[in-house]
């Protein structure tokens, strides 16, 4: 009797398992449909290769920001290391990566709307 309650268990264990792999498998694929749309512009009277033009401007003035402040990010982080010895610092440096795609995304969009153009969602 308790080897079948033990083939029970593991049964329910792997069906759990498989449940919880299935989930987070949901998750991951959605996350990365929310956030890979990608954005697009608008703007009266405006051809389609000004627009592409526009965007490309944006977009680089956009890397030189960031990259920018990804330097002055790594100068500070460089001057604190001493500290930092044996720590586990991934969760800051995601933090970073994060911050550095909200500000990346927000020059981006102030750019163009600077130019007249705005966001259809």
């Amino acid at each position: 009797m308790t080897r079948r309650r033990t083939a029970t268990a593991a049964q329910e264990w792997r069906g759990v398992a498989l449940g919880a792999s299935l989930l987070t498998g949901l998750a991951l694929l959605g996350g990365c449909s929310f956030f890979s749309h990608a954005t697009t512009w608008t703007k009266s009277n405006a051809t389609e290769e000004q627009a592409h033009s526009d965007l490309a401007q944006c977009k680089e003035q956009a890397d030189v920001q960031t990259a920018r402040d990804r330097n002055i990010d790594q100068d500070i982080a460089a001057a604190e290391t001493g500290g930092n010895a044996g720590i586990d610092t991934s969760p800051l440096q995601n933090m970073q990566t994060y911050k550095g795609d909200r500000r990346y995304k927000s020059i981006l969009e102030d750019c163009m709307a600077q130019l007249g153009y705005s966001k259809v969602e």
